[in-house]
């Protein structure tokens, strides 16, 4: 029994194993707009062209759950080998402004098995805050389980790959072959898939 509760506490140290990229360095694209001067677009000129740049202040987070039902996993939790969990990595773009080039990817812990054709992308859900609560979590996890699963394969036409052997990759930062990822504005990007416990 032990050895399976040693593995459940795995899945809470791995949470904190996943990168997030934001363009080509960590922050967001510039984001561009531009203004005229009294409602006069003929007065529009360079000084008022301004960038917005992000601060870094998306937070990633990494939830686990059981593939049979859905339920929420919690630390400590004990699970035999053999058993399929979903990992939800997840995060908040509450701001008014879309998230162009955003990148993720989780590296997988020897303990966990990735089942093929499983990754998932969804960027439907929003939250309430600028911090999902635990109470948001399951609807973001459902609506991302109900997303049309994306190509193991790092091909143009798809924002999703998985390595061979154990790196989940959204986006092109690390995996040049997939297609940019983006995060609309003021919702949640949520990406699920399939793992088995060893």
């Amino acid at each position: 029994m032990k050895r399976h509760k040693t593995k459940m506490q795995h899945i809470a140290a791995l949470m904190l194993g996943v990168l997030l990229t934001l363009g080509s360095v960590v922050q967001a694209e510039d984001n561009t707009g531009t203004g005229d001067v009294a409602g006069d677009s003929a007065a529009l000129v360079d000084s008022n062209v301004f960038q917005l740049f992000s601060s870094g202040a998306l937070t990633l987070y990494k939830r686990a759950f059981l593939t049979s039902d859905g339920t929420q996993l919690t630390s400590g939790d004990t699970l035999p080998s053999g058993t399929l969990v979903d990992f939800m990595i997840y995060t908040n773009n509450s701001g008014s402004i879309a998230i162009n080039d955003l990148s993720i990817e989780d590296v997988l812990d020897p303990l966990f098995v990735y089942q093929a054709g499983t990754i998932r992308v969804d960027n439907s859900q929003t939250c309430a805050a600028a911090i999902c609560v635990p109470g948001e979590e399951p609807a973001i996890y459902a609506a991302a389980i109900a997303a049309g699963a994306g190509s193991d394969a790092a091909a143009a036409g798809d924002t999703v790959s998985f390595d061979g052997t154990d790196t989940i990759n959204v986006g092109n930062a690390v995996e040049a072959a997939n297609d940019q990822q983006d995060a609309v504005a003021s919702s949640v990007l949520a990406v699920v898939f399939t793992v088995q416990v060893q």
